[in-house]
């Protein structure tokens, strides 16, 4: 970018000096033609020098302070910096003669030496003045070109996320697509297991419930009670236990009041069955653990697991982390926070959000 800049504002300055050296060049030319003598280096330096640095004072420092309200103080400024050139000029061209280095005097004839020097010192004022305007028009529309390409990328974000969003909740939607006739199947078997398997009844009974919470309307507000979602999270890990022959080094802690608080659907159940895809549960140096703060409305879920070792994992829902992040954004915006710890040995997801 700095580079950029540079680069920018050499061709700024190049042009500048190019559009300078042929506006001499020219006036020189025609002026010698016309009177049929050329001047001096140091009478060219005398008659330019000065106007080009009033041009620039005119042009950045008086203009940029115009004000409608105290447009008399401008015309004083202008009429100022008129005098000033002109007296500088004259003090130069004195000088010039007194130590000999130029044989032209423009104030010979005081008089229009000095209407001369207040007149171009006047069109280099006019020539400033538009240039001014010109850069004002430029900067002006390149402002709103600029806002308008932002407001166009935020109208672009704003559609990818809500079209990211749509994909995410017919991911979702798809999740609960068979949940009806495996409900129903679950409970012919847990049915049938009382009689014939009883130790398999529970087991049963607990994925028929996480079934159950998975087809259940939720409310208009898209949110459901975070007590239930916490049921859901304490019968998925039992339900793994009797798969692992409760030998998972799993604990879940909840601190707080959980009453009275909604919360969008599978946002706490997500990153558990994360820890199932990915997590070594059976360390028992290292047990999982899965804590859940809720403090001054504020909710606070952290989860610390080793990971596999092995890429065997039990099959999730298929919402993962990343539809969690786009759920996440389009509820609850900047009222979350999620953070991830990860290395090779260790993984840590913590998510806070603002209730």
């Amino acid at each position: 970018m700095i580079f950029k800049n540079n680069s920018r504002y050499s061709r700024f300055y190049l042009t500048h000096l190019l559009v300078w050296i042929l506006f001499i060049l020219y006036e020189s030319l025609i002026t010698g033609i016309l009177s049929g003598k050329f001047w001096t280096l140091l009478d060219y330096f005398n008659a330019y020098f000065i106007n080009v640095a009033l041009f620039y004072v005119n042009a950045h420092f008086v203009l940029p302070n115009w004000n409608r309200k105290k447009y008399v103080l401008t015309v004083l400024m202008v009429l100022l910096e008129i005098a000033c050139a002109t007296g500088i000029k004259f003090y130069i061209s004195e000088l010039s003669l007194y130590l000999n280095i130029s044989s032209d005097n423009p104030f010979k004839n005081l008089s229009s030496g000095l209407a001369l020097t207040v007149w171009r010192s006047i069109y280099f004022v006019g020539l400033s003045t538009g240039y001014w305007f010109a850069l004002n028009i430029i900067i002006e529309r390149k402002k709103v070109s600029d806002l308008e390409q932002k407001e166009l990328r935020s109208q672009l974000q704003k559609e990818q996320l809500e079209k990211k969003l749509a994909d995410s909740e017919i991911a979702f939607l798809k999740a609960q697509i068979n949940p009806h006739f495996l409900f129903n199947t679950l409970n012919f078997l847990y049915n049938s297991s009382l009689n014939s398997a009883p130790q398999l009844s529970e087991p049963i009974l607990l994925l028929s419930d996480i079934m159950r919470y998975a087809i259940t309307d939720i409310s208009k507000s898209g949110k459901v009670n975070l007590d239930d979602e916490i049921d859901q999270i304490n019968a998925f890990i039992s339900l793994n236990q009797f798969r692992f022959d409760h030998n998972l080094q799993l604990f879940f802690n909840v601190s707080g009041d959980t009453s009275d608080i909604s919360i969008l659907p599978l946002v706490l159940l997500t990153p558990v069955e994360n820890m199932f895809k990915y997590g070594d549960l059976k360390n028992i140096s290292h047990p999982a653990t899965i804590d859940l703060v809720i403090r001054e409305n504020r909710l606070h879920l952290t989860s610390r697991n080793r990971k596999l070792k092995s890429r065997k994992h039990i099959p999730s829902n298929g919402v993962g982390l990343k539809n969690l992040k786009l759920r996440l954004d389009a509820f609850y915006s900047d009222a979350h926070h999620i953070h991830v710890s990860d290395n090779d040995d260790d993984f840590i997801f913590e998510l806070q959000i603002t209730l």
